[in-house]
């Protein structure tokens, strides 16, 4: 799906088959699941480089910014929440008075601006630069609020693992850990891309433009740092969960061995007077089982006493 908005003497929008009669206008072309044709279309309208026509078809394609004569192609990751975190691979050709957005699927954050007309009709009048910066500064920003729910998150398996240790808490943190190192493989070398663009001159650029382009690089440092804390949260979490697995462990064992050890003695008793030899001291005396197990019960009760008063137990 294409949609074409332009800028003459007010926003309006326009079809595919007007796109040879608009490259001249303030233009915002924002496409949704591109097809080769429409890629073909867009590089013989606005002179694209044939690799940046195929960037557009193709997907996963790496976190860049390349300067070509007539445009700028930058393609960055937006994050989406639904059942589980993804990434969204959000690509921009910046030209002097166009900007092209293409995304494989619906992107909310777009949908919402295009319906406030008067925002886009606002930064249409500023030029393309800002409105390529207004989109990618919601992108940006949209990863706090994931961000701050991963925390959560962190936070409960933390109050989960002082409780009690169950295996779902070991999968929950695996999963945790793994979208954590998902995000930072795109959020570092997107800091890096959007550095490049805040420090740098560009000709489709405007001066206007660049203060806003380095307020988006403030956030995306936030973004990695925040990032970084994660991970190494995380990480402290697992620990807190192996060290719980290995204390109830040794609480097991510790068990074991006090049961194991009291066992022993009485083993021994009743081994003694578990022989067949005809004759064996006390077997005579008419209470004398009662008088065994009553000798068990107080040794016993003295190597539990014994074990309390050390603290092993």
């Amino acid at each position: 799906m294409i949609d074409i908005f332009y800028y003459e003497n007010g926003l309006k929008k326009a079809d595919v088959k007007e796109l040879g009669s608009l490259v001249t206008k303030q233009l915002w072309i924002d496409i949704t699941e591109i097809k080769k044709e429409e890629a073909e279309l867009l590089r013989e309208a606005f002179n694209l480089h044939p690799l940046t026509a195929e960037d557009l078809v193709n997907q996963n394609t790496r976190i860049k910014v390349e300067d070509f004569t007539n445009y700028l192609f930058c393609v960055f990751y937006g994050i989406k929440k639904e059942k589980k975190i993804s990434l969204v691979e959000l690509d921009f050709i910046l030209g002097k008075n166009f900007v092209i957005t293409n995304h494989q699927k619906e992107v909310e954050s777009y949908t919402s601006f295009k319906q406030n007309t008067e925002k886009v009709e606002s930064l249409m009048k500023k030029g393309p630069d800002f409105i390529f910066h207004r989109l990618l500064d919601i992108e940006v920003d949209n990863f706090f609020p994931v961000l701050e729910g991963i925390d959560d998150e962190i936070e409960a398996i933390e109050d989960a693992v002082t409780k009690k240790v169950e295996p779902a808490l070991m999968k929950k943190i695996l999963n945790i850990k793994r979208t954590v190192v998902n995000i930072k493989k795109s959020a570092l070398p997107q800091r890096e891309k959007i550095s490049f663009l805040a420090k740098n001159e560009h000709p489709f650029i405007s001066r206007k433009a660049t203060p806003y382009f380095r307020d988006i690089y403030d956030h995306s440092i936030r973004v990695s740092d925040s990032i970084d804390n994660y991970r190494e949260g995380i990480g402290n979490t697992f620990d807190a969960y192996m060290s719980a697995v290995s204390n109830n462990m040794n609480e097991v064992m510790k068990v074991l061995s006090i049961i194991a050890t009291i066992a022993l003695p009485l083993s021994v008793i009743s081994g003694i007077y578990g022989t067949n030899f005809a004759i064996l001291p006390g077997s005579s005396f008419a209470y004398s089982f009662w008088a065994m197990i009553a000798a068990m019960v107080l040794l016993m009760s003295g190597m539990l006493y014994f074990f309390k008063r050390r603290g092993w137990f």
